[in-house]
């Protein structure tokens, strides 16, 4: 189902989370948590710490999250590393187009992530009803590795709109894999906003207008979802699982609205 650049590249990505996925901890870790600082670190506030107190290496943690930046979970997995004791391994599902159907891709995979991004879902409708399948089953497989964290948008794509406090409809497959996945995945809510599509923007506020631009990373405590996952499989249940995923998300918009109001000024894109 796949041409023979996104064969290559899968392969690549497999070799990497089979045998030596120490190389994305190591660049993630060692570079992206440093790169993700220098780029916005200074403007982060960061509301719901004692979530990740809470949090250990040994985890199996899925973070769901809303999605309006392309960098909204390279943010959010590394400013995990910086305030908490989560799970070392990350693992980023990433849609196929550049990052496994090019030749830059790849490398931009391995620099920033040590290949974390992986496994791809393809764009195509018609190969994708195939692969995808395949591909899903893969996500279980990398979630139920204990201390692995895992970062998944329930809207499924990125949101353009204007407001930041208005979400896509939920798409199944966020609870389609924690209705797979063994028992003990712990599910951990968070609402990020201010964060935009530009390196260059993003550096220039960090440095020179942090206090005007703040991003406001609202973390939830972990979603139970014990009464559904036991459900029947099926597209009622997963959708009624990402559902509450995404009732959870709201409501973290909700108190960082309200936060943001009291303290004079949204700052938010």
């Amino acid at each position: 189902m796949l041409t023979a650049i996104e064969r290559f590249n899968y392969r690549l990505g497999d070799l990497f989370s089979r045998r030596i996925s120490w190389v994305g901890r190591l660049v993630t870790r060692g570079f992206g948590r440093w790169f993700v600082w220098i780029f916005c670190g200074r403007r982060f506030v960061v509301t719901g710490q004692e979530h990740l107190d809470r949090l250990e290496h040994s985890d199996r943690l899925l973070v769901v999250a809303n999605h309006r930046s392309f960098f909204d979970f390279y943010v959010v997995l590394c400013l995990l590393w910086l305030r908490s004791r989560a799970p070392l391994r990350i693992v980023m599902p990433v849609r196929s187009p550049f990052f496994y159907d090019t030749i830059m891709g790849p490398l931009v995979n391995l620099a920033m992530s040590g290949y974390s991004m992986f496994p791809p879902i393809l764009r195509d409708r018609q190969r994708g009803a195939v692969f995808n399948r395949f591909s899903q089953d893969r996500i279980v497989e990398e979630l139920d590795r204990p201390g692995t964290v895992m970062g998944m948008h329930p809207e499924g794509t990125r949101n353009k709109g204007p407001d930041p406090y208005t979400f896509l409809s939920a798409r199944p497959g966020t609870g389609r894999l924690l209705r797979k996945a063994k028992p003990g995945v712990a599910v951990l809510p968070v609402f990020v906003t201010g964060i935009t599509n530009s390196a260059p923007r993003e550096l220039y506020r960090n440095w020179f207008a942090a206090r005007r631009w703040p991003i406001d990373l609202v973390f939830g405590a972990p979603i139970d979802l014990s009464d559904l996952c036991h459900l029947p499989d099926g597209h009622e249940t997963h959708m009624r699982i990402v559902e509450r995923c995404m009732e959870a998300i709201a409501g973290l918009a909700e108190r960082q609205r309200t936060l943001r109001s009291i303290a004079g000024g949204q700052g938010t894109r």
